[in-house]
């Protein structure tokens, strides 16, 4: 798969269908690393499209090939993104996160149309891809419902945030942790008109982990909530944004 040509419109597309699959059987490299210089530097981060860059980046974790300490990274020209030498609120801006390279003739280049890749969703995915497993994990059957439905006190549809002091998955744009507040916005089952405390209940080991509370607000979906121990604990093994609220069995 070459790297798109900057003629193509789909180069500069922020959210590509570019199935994760793909990039791990085409690359030469694959790292989590961390932009420590760059040459450019880019002044006006509202352009349409931005200039080649060169990247000295710092090896976190080498995901496929053999790669340590720091290596060179070149940045095609005219890709919608462009790289930083530090975190930026922006989504245009990528100093963090899983590279994707190809082999150049004095280091890399970045490959695919995004190249690194810093958003969660997509470091699950490279997760599951490399450990031999589906780019995403199924969602629940009618049956994981109908039996998370029976043995739930609570089924609220709810706003999640994370406890930052419990955290168990770092990203650079979201961190995701094993306990949470959950905030209600519609009460499906049972009764909770307070925002609640919880904790995540046992999970499959699945390559890159199921789901966690985003120590964030702005992330709402559906969970099931056994308050027998004691401690109010989510019972869901899927994520809870992708269940539909009104596919959940209520028994009436």
């Amino acid at each position: 798969m070459p790297t798109p040509s900057s003629s193509t419109a789909s180069v500069q597309d922020p959210n590509p269908a570019e199935p994760i699959s793909e990039l791990v059987q085409a690359a030469d490299l694959i790292v989590y690393g961390t932009v420590e210089s760059i040459d450019p530097q880019i002044e006006d981060t509202g352009a349409d499209v931005f200039p080649a860059q060169k990247a000295t980046v710092r090896v976190g974790e080498t995901l496929k090939g053999e790669a340590s300490g720091e290596i060179g990274v070149k940045k095609p020209a005219d890709t919608w993104y462009y790289l930083a030498d530090e975190a930026q609120d922006s989504y245009d801006g990528k100093h963090e996160g899983i590279l994707v390279l190809k082999k150049a003739d004095d280091g890399y280049e970045l490959f695919g149309y995004v190249g690194l890749h810093d958003d969660s969703g997509a470091q699950r995915a490279f997760a599951r891809v490399l450990g031999g497993q589906s780019e995403r994990i199924p969602g629940a059957t009618r049956a994981q419902l109908a039996e998370w439905a029976e043995k739930a006190d609570i089924i609220v549809f709810a706003g999640a945030k994370g406890d930052p002091d419990d955290v168990t998955l770092r990203t650079p744009r979201v961190d995701f942790s094993a306990s949470g507040t959950l905030t209600p916005i519609d009460v499906i089952k049972g009764d909770m008109p307070e925002p609640l405390e919880v904790v995540q209940g046992p999970q499959p080991d699945v390559p890159g982990g199921t789901w966690g509370f985003p120590v964030a607000d702005g992330q709402t979906g559906v969970f099931f909530i056994d308050a027998s121990s004691g401690t109010p604990t989510v019972i869901n093994t899927t994520e809870p944004s992708l269940i539909n609220r009104r596919q959940v069995p209520t028994g009436d």
